[in-house]
């Protein structure tokens, strides 16, 4: 069990306030104070530093974080473990992009036992990996673009990040310039999203930005993106297997702009969540 000054350690490292802390653990703001220099005494480090009246987290205290992160989901684990049954319970989060178009069949095969249970959260990567720093899911299933020094991380796949339009469209099929593209209206998710983060890398790498499309439209549902594209609203980019999940979708490619994005498992400790990872995606 982690000891209650690691709690009052990790509410304030989210909080970075003294007195939410102490609001939301039902202490004293002296209290606080108590526990944090402890532990500052106990590693012989400074966690936390004032820059005026800002509140400021040191290095050291961000590598403190990672590590109680960690021993956080392996008591959870052990816990777990400790429950009379053969049930096996897993939290996964996925991005929009994996868990709708590409996890499925695993998803599927992993349920047709009685004894799996499993809880699937679909969002954006931001809120994912909050998610995983509180332990609030065993680990996540990543598309695109993450911090890989605070995060521990297994590639699952690379897949192909291309153009999407209408059937019926004239990029159809064809390889474009971006210049072609930019002349487009075009439809992409909400800002933190691994998919618009891939696609704004890619062309800030060339000297430009979303702003040179003809309109940009940000939609947070790839239901409705894919709908605006058949119905030749929009372009937009995706991975390649959303091209799939309907037939009055094409693709096309833009000259010199060759994009593979990785989908990667995404975790906080190793040994807690390999073995859950291996057991649903059969590794």
């Amino acid at each position: 069990m982690l000891d209650y000054r690691v709690l009052t350690f990790l509410t304030l490292y989210d909080e970075m306030n003294y007195r939410r802390t102490a609001e939301k653990l039902n202490m004293t703001q002296p209290g606080v104070t108590q526990h944090i220099h402890y532990l500052e005494n106990y590693y012989g480090v400074k966690l936390f530093e004032y820059d005026g009246r800002t509140l400021s987290k040191t290095k050291n205290a961000q590598r403190l974080k990672k590590h109680f992160d960690s021993v956080k989901a392996e008591e959870t684990d052990i816990r777990e473990s400790f429950t009379p049954t053969n049930t096996i319970h897993m939290t996964v989060g996925a991005t929009k992009t994996i868990g709708e178009f590409v996890i499925v069949p695993e998803v599927r095969a992993f349920l047709q036992a009685p004894n799996h249970n499993l809880y699937l959260i679909i969002d954006n990567t931001e809120n994912l990996l909050h998610m995983l720093e509180k332990s609030q899911i065993d680990f996540a299933v990543i598309e695109g673009v993450f911090d890989k020094s605070k995060y521990g991380y297994h590639l699952y796949k690379k897949e192909a990040f291309v153009g999407i339009c209408a059937e019926d469209h004239p990029f159809a099929g064809r390889t474009v310039t971006l210049e072609e593209v930019f002349c487009e209206d075009i439809v992409v998710r909400e800002s933190f999203s691994g998919t618009r983060m891939l696609l704004q890398n890619a062309i800030t790498d060339r000297g430009f930005s979303l702003d040179h499309f003809k309109r940009c439209t940000a939609v947070n549902n790839f239901s409705v993106i894919c709908d605006l594209v058949a119905r030749n609203k929009a372009i937009t980019f995706a991975y390649e297997p959303i091209s799939h999940c309907r037939d009055d979708l094409a693709t096309f490619a833009v000259a010199d702009m060759h994009i593979q994005g990785e989908f990667n498992f995404v975790f906080v400790n190793e040994q807690v969540a390999m073995p859950k990872i291996a057991k649903l995606f059969s590794l």
